[in-house]
Order: C-alpha cells, then structure tokens, then sequence
C-alpha cells in the first residue's frame, strides 16, 4: 500500500513534466496533447473498454518505431529500430496493446508506444494485421502494426522502471523478437523502405 501512495504522490509533478514536453513538439498528433497526456497519465486498467472482433479476438495495437541511420556503408541497413525489454524479460518486441472504445487505432497505437517505449513521431499507414495467440493465456488476438518515425525520445515515460528500450539494427530484432508475427510486420516495414513508400 505504501508503494502506491508513494506513486501518487509522484503523478502531478510527473504529468507536469509530461505535459511541458508535449507541449514543445512540432509533431502532428491525432488528438489535442491535453486529451492525449490524460490517456497516458492515467493508467488504464481492466478490459471494460477493450474492443474485439467479431471472431472474439481481442484487437491489440502498437508501432515499430524507426529512426534512419547515418551511415556511408551501403551493405549496411539504412534504418534501424526501437525494441522493448518484455516484461517477463524474455527477448525484445516492440510497443502494443489494448485498442479501446473511446480512441481510433493511431490513437492507441501512439499511446501504447510512449507508455513502453518513450517516443513520439509521425505514425505512417498501417503494416497489416495478424491473428495471433497469447502467450499467458490460450485466447487468441488480432494485431495491428505502423510505423512510427522517431521525432522525440523522452527522458521519463510510464513504464521506465518496467522496461528497457534500445535501439538495434533490424537484423537483431529479427534475432530477438520472439513473435512471428511482430517480425512479419518488420518485413514489412522492411519492404516499404526498400521500395521507396515510407
């Protein structure tokens, strides 16, 4: 008990902090900051609000964040991208989870990526959609990836002390991701910068 009131107390100089980040970003978002630092600063927590397909699937979305590197060596990848510690810190994946009610896909997909990840950019057209089932229970998902290209990485971010970030080259998260489907929807970004439509 005393490690959530000690939490608590933490919140309104952590959302002020937030806040006067957002509020400095020449980044487009898909919502006001305001309504955007109200959905990460609050926790959510429970599924009331979890939308499902029609199969029951629950819909979980999040981005692969990218940034591109600066390099002369043209056998070396152009872009590399930003992995997440799981929490049970087994392998590296990137940011998703919950698609809620009350938000549109990019919405939450943006939210996911700077509650685990940190980071804000410009989130592009969406990588497809996968089925997929959980590892912690035998219910199934559908997925939904984008690419996000990093504008903004912060300081402090909601789960900071549960996760570690690190940028890698695509190789190693093809290496260290353990879900197919996540290193599908790499291929994909892969393809599209290869190709030019990023």
């Amino acid at each position: 008990m005393r490690g959530i009131s000690s939490f608590l107390m933490k919140l309104p100089p952590l959302l002020h902090f937030v806040l006067s980040l957002l509020e400095r970003i020449t980044v487009k978002l898909p919502m006001p900051i305001e309504k955007l630092v109200h959905r990460v600063s609050y926790p959510r927590t429970g599924r009331h609000l979890q939308r499902y397909n029609n199969r029951g699937f629950r819909l979980v979305v999040g981005c692969i964040p990218y940034r591109y590197r600066r390099t002369e060596d043209v056998n070396e990848e152009a872009i590399e991208v930003l992995v997440i510690s799981a929490q049970n810190g087994k392998g590296l994946l990137f940011p998703k989870g919950g698609w809620e009610k009350d938000e549109s896909m990019e919405e939450a997909a943006i939210r996911e990526t700077l509650e685990e990840a940190g980071v804000l950019g410009d989130i592009e057209c969406k990588l497809g959609k996968w089925s997929y089932k959980s590892k912690r229970q035998s219910i199934f998902h559908e997925g939904h990836m984008f690419p996000l290209l990093v504008k903004q990485k912060l300081d402090r971010w909601p789960e900071k002390n549960l996760r570690k970030r690190q940028w890698v080259t695509v190789s190693k998260a093809r290496e260290e991701c353990p879900h197919l489907w996540m290193k599908e929807a790499l291929e994909e970004l892969v393809c599209r910068h290869k190709g030019g439509s990023l």
